[in-house]
């Protein structure tokens, strides 16, 4: 009887921390520059104080929560088939990607600008997924074979970063977000671009340059 009195436990603790990650949404959806105290946060879940600091933890180890969560969240939405046009693919790695932050933007934009370990976020999960991407545009010869591939992820991914760090502090709009993680895909497959594919990988980024003139 031990091992489903454990079980009944476990789904108990799991359930109360998972309300104590919603109430810390909630109170940032409702004073998104106010960082929530644990006795408001405690308030909200109907625990103790001291539950949120056993079951989550201290400030720091909330924003880690609501990280993982999101990241949770990231692997769900990015498991979808592979699309014939690895570009097409990457492009949309990075905008649901960005999606997930804007449409819970009170949160992750606290989240961002509170949290050191905020930064990374686009640095993280879409990564593997767009190594794929890239390294399936090899194979079918979009990108040159010479390529460092893990150079080039690492520049969408960097500047995705910026991007939203941008976001996050109210520089730039949701719009201009999305634009310009699809942009840093754009930049990588024109700039890699083997010769049967340069016209057509670069016409996305000539398009933008006649539509600034």
């Amino acid at each position: 009887m031990s091992a489903p009195r454990s079980g009944l436990r476990e789904r108990h603790k799991h359930e109360r921390r998972e309300r104590i990650l919603e109430a810390i949404r909630e109170l940032l959806r409702e004073q998104p520059l106010q960082t929530p105290t644990v006795e408001r946060i405690a308030a909200l879940a109907d625990i103790s104080p001291a539950s949120v600091f056993n079951l989550v933890g201290p400030r720091e180890q909330q924003w880690a929560a609501l990280c993982d969560s999101l990241l949770g969240e990231l692997d769900a939405c990015l498991a979808f088939a592979a699309e014939e046009d690895p570009r097409e693919q990457a492009r949309r790695i990075v905008e649901e990607t960005v999606q997930l932050f804007i449409a819970d933007a009170a949160v992750y934009k606290h989240l961002v600008n509170s949290w050191e370990g905020g930064g990374p976020l686009l640095q993280e999960n879409p990564v593997p997924r767009l190594h794929d991407a890239l390294r399936r545009a090899q194979v079918a010869g979009m990108l040159r074979p010479d390529l460092y591939v893990e150079a080039l992820v690492g520049h969408i991914a960097t500047a995705s970063g910026g991007a939203l760090r941008h976001w996050a502090a109210g520089q730039i709009s949701d719009a201009a977000f999305r634009t310009r993680v699809r942009f840093a895909v754009d930049v990588v497959f024109a700039a890699g671009a083997s010769e049967d594919w340069r016209v057509e990988l670069q016409q996305p980024l000539q398009r933008k340059q006649r539509s600034r003139e």
